[in-house]
């Protein structure tokens, strides 16, 4: 839901003409699973981890992007700032709440999802805060209301036209989604908290670019209270995740470039082993190469694919070594649609017992259609593959959604949503079957 500030950020300012430095910016958000809708409801919520690179720009006009004058909202300007609040109200019904494979609980949930974002309007350097929150209030199972809220700025400077300083900082609150592997299975949605904040700075030689940069991530999970009577203890899961990264890219034509990336990973936990006696610190790395495209704006985005390799502090879990791939592309058929595909692959920690965590490997995709010029349909699906180390568990997660956004003018949006999510897992008790349907209503200045 929240994704990259920066890429938000950047975005707007293309949209509005806003002048602001080109550059490789380096995002620090959550990234949730991909194929998934907007709605935070639709599937488990994976705690993907963005890359420390991304692209600064978006290379193309896309449906989403293109600017509508007559429908865009034009913020507050405060002297040298743009503010634009925003606020969504939803209903929505979803006929499994619990994600359960059998005797499947059905609600209303009504969602309040208020947001403000400030950036600056200067001709060099700029920073920007965006705050808010995510209020999710179910008919009948109450138990499942949850509360979350963010808040995050970043700054940027620009000390050439070859050279750029970033830096990023953010806090979370969030809930983990029923069906999460990880899921405690309380009385209540478990809740955790999110700190984050990075430092990044690139430089380009002629044709050749050097980034690098690091993001550091505190994950704080609350004990969970038993449906039964007493506390589910989750402080085993509080942890630390350190990511350096060194980035090359060279030009070797216009619109086409080549790159190397090089990132470290080291996770280390606050109890030295878990519940089950087990040690749950880690490190690795992982070398990627790949390319970044551009075809006259029809075609952008990048692929890349490279090796991964983990260690663990406990002997009972195997080293993993595998492939790593990874692609944004996006196509532009016609000005009024837009193709965009995404693939990605994770390793993602656990504290199941007897396995250290799986190898997810997802892919998505989704198309954007411009019915009229105030009339936006979307659809598309996704897959994903969750693979368990040290345990006999394959997870088969796979979403479809279609929608429209009606942009009513530049201050009402009407949108609606059905989405479904179906998952096949090798564990007994794990497979489910989920739709949900949604109309939303967003209101900005």
């Amino acid at each position: 839901m929240w994704g990259s500030l920066w890429g938000w950020v950047l975005r707007s300012y293309r949209e509005r003409g806003l002048r602001l430095v080109p550059t490789i910016s380096f995002g620090a958000g959550l990234v949730c699973s991909l194929g998934a809708p907007v709605n935070a409801q639709v599937a488990p919520e994976y705690h993907f981890l963005p890359n420390v690179f991304e692209d600064a720009v978006p290379r193309g006009e896309t449906v989403r992007n293109r600017a509508r004058p007559e429908l865009d909202a034009l913020g507050l300007h405060v002297g040298s700032f743009y503010i634009f609040p925003s606020l969504t109200n939803s209903v929505s019904y979803n006929d499994n709440v619990f994600a359960s494979q059998s005797d499947a609980v059905s609600d209303l949930i009504y969602t309040l999802t208020p947001e403000v974002a400030v950036r600056s309007d200067w001709n060099r350097h700029a920073i920007g805060v965006s705050a808010g929150g995510r209020l999710g209030f179910y008919f009948d199972e109450t138990a499942e209301n949850y509360k979350d809220a963010f808040v995050s700025a970043l700054g940027q400077v620009d000390v050439s036209s070859s050279t750029v300083l970033r830096s990023n900082i953010s806090f979370r609150r969030g809930h983990e989604q029923r069906g999460d592997p990880d899921d405690a299975g309380g009385a209540e949605p478990g809740i955790f908290y999110t700190f984050a904040g990075g430092l990044q700075g690139s430089h380009r030689f002629n044709r050749l670019t050097i980034s690098a940069g690091a993001d550091v991530r505190r994950l704080d999970y609350e004990d969970v209270d038993r449906a039964g009577g007493g506390v589910i203890d989750q402080d085993d899961r509080d942890r630390m995740i350190y990511r350096p990264a060194v980035r090359a890219a060279y030009q070797f034509h216009p619109g086409y470039s080549a790159f190397v990336r090089t990132q470290g990973v080291i996770v280390r936990y606050e109890q030295s082993t878990d519940n089950n006696g087990f040690k749950r610190d880690s490190q690795g790395f992982d070398v990627v190469g790949g390319a970044e495209v551009d075809l006259t704006g029809l075609l952008f985005g990048d692929v890349f694919a490279g090796v991964r390799q983990r260690y663990y502090e406990e002997s009972r879990f195997d080293s993993v070594f595998g492939p790593v791939i990874g692609a944004t592309l996006t196509w532009i058929p016609t000005g009024l649609t837009t193709v965009t595909l995404r693939a990605d692959s994770q390793i993602i920690d656990s504290t199941g017992v007897n396995t250290s965590g799986y190898n997810s490997t997802a892919l998505g995709l989704t198309v954007d259609h411009e019915l009229l010029r105030n009339l936006i349909l979307t659809g598309g699906g996704g897959f994903r593959y969750d693979d368990f180390e040290g345990v006999d568990r394959v997870d088969r997660f796979v979403t479809g959604t279609v929608g429209a956004d009606y942009l009513w003018n530049r201050y009402l949006t009407l949108g609606t949503r059905y989405v479904f999510s179906y998952r096949d897992s090798d564990s007994p008790g794990n497979d489910y079957v989920r739709n949900l349907i949604s109309v939303l209503l967003t209101t900005k200045l």
